[in-house]
């Protein structure tokens, strides 16, 4: 596979993004995700979260920075409008300024990506990667020359459904597939993708914190192989219900998923029924 020999290239139109500006931008935001900000430099990304003071997710999202003051969070767009009037009620005196922004995101993922365009570093799926980010009108344009690059080395355009093979693969939980607003960060699978605990304070840490010391997971998402799967699923033992099956992606002759299973069987190599048969854990997912 492309994704995960060489390179694979696609344009990322389920996202959006959120302009941040002023003196105090990069503080401020830092204050506002789960991920380590403070240290970022002109050119740098960081993959982090939004949550609430309940420590739940409102969105997942890469934080690019430009430079001058101006940072761009990459967001799914159907989570971008909820979350921007979020952290405008987090404004108090600072120097900040928010701006939803119309953008293209055609992101390179592989082992060959790398320094194959002016892009930001944006690892999606653990192999190294880089996204590229223009305005609307240059998508096919910047498509076209990330694409040739590619091929190139090796690689080339990615269709949707390579992509969520890769990704399923890989682990990596979609936002509106496998977590959302119900969700904390190690409940989806998100703690080491995207949490630092050697930060500063940020909105819901507490809850997070406290979670990841003290508290026990009543679930957790986990990546699932089968002769078959299908979404929606339901994941049991003993006849009783344990879980549920979130994605699900034809492998070379079986099928890989991802799921939420309950604690007591939340670990690799379970076994577990679905009625579209025989399930086996295979471990975390986001590992």
């Amino acid at each position: 596979m492309r994704l995960e020999e060489t390179v694979g290239v696609r344009a990322m139109d389920t996202l959006s993004a959120i302009r941040v500006t002023g003196a105090e931008s990069k503080s401020w935001l830092n204050g506002q995700v789960t991920q380590q900000l403070a240290l970022m430099k002109e050119g740098d990304a960081a993959y982090g979260l939004a949550v609430d003071v309940h420590g739940k997710i409102l969105a997942d999202l890469w934080v690019l920075d430009r430079g001058q003051d101006e940072l761009v969070a990459i967001v799914p767009m159907t989570a971008r409008d909820a979350l921007l009037t979020h952290l405008d009620k987090y404004i108090v005196m600072e120097d900040v300024d928010l701006e939803p922004m119309e953008v293209a995101v055609i992101t390179a993922q592989g082992p060959a990506a790398p320094g194959l365009a002016d892009g930001f570093p944006c690892d999606r799926l653990g192999r190294g990667g880089l996204d590229v980010v223009v305005a609307p009108d240059r998508r096919d344009a910047a498509l076209a020359e990330l694409v040739a690059a590619a091929e190139a080395r090796g690689g080339g355009a990615v269709t949707e459904a390579e992509w969520e093979r890769a990704r399923v693969r890989a682990g990596r939980p979609r936002y509106g597939v496998d977590f959302d607003g119900s969700h904390r960060p190690q409940e989806a699978g998100l703690r080491d993708l995207a949490v630092s605990f050697q930060k500063g304070c940020y909105l819901g840490q507490e809850v997070v914190c406290m979670l990841d010391t003290r508290g026990k997971l009543r679930r957790r998402l986990m990546r699932l192989r089968g002769a078959a799967l299908a979404v929606g699923d339901a994941l049991q033992a003993e006849g009783k219900d344990v879980g549920e099956v979130t994605s699900a992606v034809p492998d070379d002759g079986s099928w890989v998923g991802l799921g939420y299973v309950k604690r007591a069987h939340a670990e690799a190599g379970q076994i577990l029924g679905s009625p579209s048969g025989e399930v086996r854990v295979e471990g975390p997912a986001g590992a």
